[in-house]
């Protein structure tokens, strides 16, 4: 058993043109199922398809949960461990491998004791060593009967077709919906620049050409408010090395604004080229002097080498830092009250960006979970009763938008966001304690990935599980700050405005196992992330434009003595089938 960083997530790309066959409409979403502890039948399915009842409750039962996705380690806790515990008599035993201090160690431990987890989450390519290793369950003859899972059944027998010889079902993948595998159905991109409106404006609303432009406006806005109402220092960026794999993070998810996705030592880009990381015309190079030019402005928060991902949202929350690139990252702050005041964070386009926007994960999102190989047929009995509530539209529904009566209330059959809801993210909202008490945000599902997306439509109110996307959260976001937004921008929203003037490219989504790392591609590709990830970080923060290009040439000279090339040309063997499927499916 060997532990490879990432060697597979989901690849902006198409699937082959039979799996795209009848794929272009959306299914019906409506499951059916009944969301009570038990599974039960579909609209279109039968009793003697469903799953029986008799699963006992008696004991407890601690789950032991193997999560690559998780930020939290420990049983889950608050309102949404109570729900858990209620409903199933579970308590969910977290075991997240990028905040136990040494993620490889704990995964080659647990493999090689044959225990990895009950429940298993793991990248794709992991899951198919384990899978070949006998660390994970057969499901074939269990998953079927449990109707609110076995609704995806395109998607998971395409994607378990894919793993061993094919003829059996180990992993339900994550985060998949009905759209479609083509669809965006979304009112913003992923990742682009995001400012906050009253800023802007007060720095002129400048026109940005570039990233140069991009750094003006930021340094303005930094000038004038060097610190928050509070009297804390503010700055124009804060980073954080936590989420960082075999390469920069922060960095990697700006190399879409300029059509790269990075995906292990290669970019790919929307126009199907794959480009060694390193390649100095490519947007990891250019992204990261970016960062290091931000830096030579005063702009990049000191603490970002030393801070992790909680720190930030905290810094978010109390408005002292003035970049955002993700969309999510507007729950931090953004709410009708400030939009009024136009003070909410938005998207600001940048003339030059070509965005690479994969579409919605419709066959998954490059994770699958999977049931140990050591549960007992009991045990599994309890674990898929938990998976299919879990896909069920009450599960879901509380995965995306929180309970009903606290987060959101059913207004003439739609959901609608209460105060709490609304600023469930970006305040201390209090949690009653007979639903589990304490904060809200410190009692969220810490599983941290979904079996259903959030674009995903509910069947009982017609509209998507995100809360984003109601109907009535649509309405109360119209404010100043939007409204002023789309009368300088000429759009509802920055998909309309960059799918308008030619700067997205919406990339097929695909999700597949890919070949894994051989056993020096592993020790390689390991050696040399290290090296990316130190000097990247070190460039940032670099003397000079001589010491940043000395520093880049340095790691270039490193990484060919580490095997580099190897990992490369592996890389990109790896990944050319998929831009073939990508060129037929467009």
């Amino acid at each position: 058993m060997r532990f490879k960083k990432l060697a597979s997530l989901a690849i902006a790309g198409a699937m082959v043109a039979s799996l795209l066959t009848g794929c272009g409409g959306s299914k019906d979403s409506g499951s059916g199922a009944n969301e009570s502890t038990t599974a039960a039948t579909s609209d279109t399915g039968s009793s003697s398809d469903a799953a029986t009842s008799d699963v006992s409750h008696g004991d407890t039962y601690t789950v032991d949960f193997y999560n690559v996705a998780a930020n939290f380690q420990g049983v889950q806790p608050g309102w949404y461990g109570k729900i858990i515990k209620d409903k199933f008599n579970m308590e969910m035993n977290i075991i997240a491998p990028q905040v136990s201090g040494d993620g490889g160690a704990l995964y080659q431990t647990r493999c090689a004791a044959g225990n990895l987890g009950d429940l298993i989450l793991l990248d794709n390519a992991d899951m198919q060593e384990c899978i070949e290793s006998g660390l994970v369950r057969d499901l074939t003859d269990v998953i079927k009967k449990y109707p609110n899972l076995w609704k995806f059944q395109e998607q998971i027998e395409k994607f378990n077709g894919m793993m061993g010889d094919g003829s059996k079902i180990y992993a339900i993948p994550l985060e998949m919906n009905t759209n479609g595998p083509t669809a965006y159905n979304q009112l913003h991109v992923y990742t682009y620049p995001r400012m906050g409106w009253d800023m802007y404006t007060e720095a002129g609303q400048p026109e940005l050409k570039n990233l140069d432009d991009l750094l003006d406006c930021l340094k303005k806005i930094q000038d004038a408010h060097p610190q928050n109402d509070k009297g804390d220092n503010a700055y124009a960026i804060s980073l954080w090395k936590d989420w960082d794999s075999t390469y920069m993070e922060c960095v990697a998810q700006l190399t879409k604004w300029y059509g790269q996705e990075v995906n292990g030592s290669v970019l790919i880009g929307t126009d199907n080229s794959i480009t060694p990381l390193t390649d100095k015309n490519g947007a990891y190079y250019k992204m990261l002097k970016f960062f290091y030019q931000a830096n030579q402005m005063g702009l990049v928060d000191p603490d970002s080498a030393t801070q992790d991902w909680n720190t930030v949202v905290t810094k978010m929350q109390d408005k002292r830092v003035y970049l955002y690139w993700y969309s999510w990252q507007y729950g931090f702050w953004n709410s009708p009250a400030r939009g009024e005041e136009g003070t909410n964070y938005i998207e600001i386009p940048v003339a030059d960006t070509k965005l690479y926007q994969p579409s919605d994960t419709y066959y998954g999102n490059g994770r699958v979970l999977g049931v140990g190989s050591q549960v007992s047929d009991e045990q599994l009995d309890r674990l898929m009763e938990f998976l299919d509530w879990y896909a069920s539209p009450e599960g879901v529904q509380i995965q995306h938008s929180g309970t009903e009566g606290l987060i959101y209330d059913v207004v003439d059959g739609k959901n609608k966001l209460t105060e709490d809801g609304i600023n469930r993210f970006s305040a201390e909202v209090a949690v009653p304690e007979e639903l589990g008490g304490g904060n809200w945000n410190d009692g969220n599902n810490m599983i941290n990935q979904w079996i259903v997306a959030s674009c995903e439509i509910n069947p009982n109110t017609g509209e998507a599980y995100n809360s984003d996307l109601w109907s009535s959260t649509i309405e109360m976001n119209k404010t100043k700050t939007t409204n002023e937004w789309s009368e300088k921008f000429g759009a509802a929203n920055d998909v309309e405005y960059l799918q308008k003037n030619n700067m997205m490219t919406v990339v097929p989504s695909i999700n597949m196992a890919l070949d894994i790392d051989t056993t020096d591609v592993s020790l390689a590709r390991e050696q040399c992330g290290n090296a990316i990830k130190d000097a990247s970080w070190r460039m940032i923060f670099a003397a000079d434009d001589a010491d940043f290009d000395a520093q880049w040439d340095a790691m270039v000279s490193e990484l060919e003595g580490l095997g580099w090339k190897d990992v490369t040309e592996f890389d990109t063997n790896k990944y050319q089938p998929m831009l073939e499927a990508r060129k037929a499916a467009q």
